[in-house]
């Protein structure tokens, strides 16, 4: 049983850490509580197995053993309450105020966030807007080639916003986004807006605001819903 833990907890560190890489928490989040719970019922077992041996040669070492589970345990159940507790919870706001910077990006403008850390682009990139569909693109304006930025610098791409798209995902907004003000495609939004979502693929979302406004929004800002 002590092998099946061990194996069992790789796989599922290894499921978490493609997961969180991804991006693509909010997709497998209830899978991985799944798998978690699985693995605290394996883990009280092995315990109370450890513990409770005591007639047989170096007897110590399976006492180290349920020390390990036990502190493997405390982990798991870490892991429960992030994966499990929504973004607007406390204990969830809590955890992300110890990994994440503070602040938010304004278009142009440098920003201070946390301990300051300076993000260098080698080359300024563009995004392309087709607002009628008839493939003439627009230009963005160009981001700047060094600025500090939270919780992480868009990446501009190619996205052609369709009037008549249809709007199947909803997405909520985790952290407030000022517009480009020298771009009239771009949505502006606020921490915790709810916004319909044409597709979720790319790192710029087509959204359409409550108030009917259609622009792109950045889909690091967004968590599907």
């Amino acid at each position: 049983m002590l092998w099946v833990d061990i194996f069992y907890n790789l796989f599922l560190l290894l499921g978490a850490t493609l997961a969180v890489a991804t991006n693509a928490v909010h997709n497998y989040r209830f899978v991985l509580l799944t798998f978690i719970a699985g693995s605290l019922t394996l883990l009280f077992s092995c315990i109370d197995v450890t513990i409770n041996i005591h007639n047989v040669f170096n007897a110590s070492r399976y006492s180290a053993a349920a020390a390990g589970f036990i502190f493997q345990s405390f982990a798991l159940i870490f892991w429960v309450v992030y994966f499990g507790a929504e973004e607007e919870s406390m204990a969830k706001q809590t955890i992300n105020g110890f990994t994440m910077p503070r602040g938010t990006n304004t278009g142009n403008d440098n920003t201070t966030v946390g301990p300051t850390t300076t993000i260098v682009s080698p080359q300024p990139q563009h995004h392309q807007i087709n607002m009628n569909g008839n493939g003439n693109g627009y230009q963005g304006s160009p981001l700047p080639a060094q600025q500090q930025l939270q919780p992480g610098q868009p990446n501009y791409s190619s996205v052609v916003v369709a009037p008549t798209a249809d709007y199947a995902y909803k997405a909520r907004a985790l952290y407030s986004y000022e517009a480009n003000p020298e771009d009239n495609n771009e949505l502006s939004f606020t921490k915790g807006e709810i916004l319909e979502i044409v597709d979720n693929k790319g790192k710029w979302w087509q959204a359409r605001k409550p108030d009917g406004t259609v622009g792109i929004a950045p889909s690091n800002y967004l968590q599907l819903i």
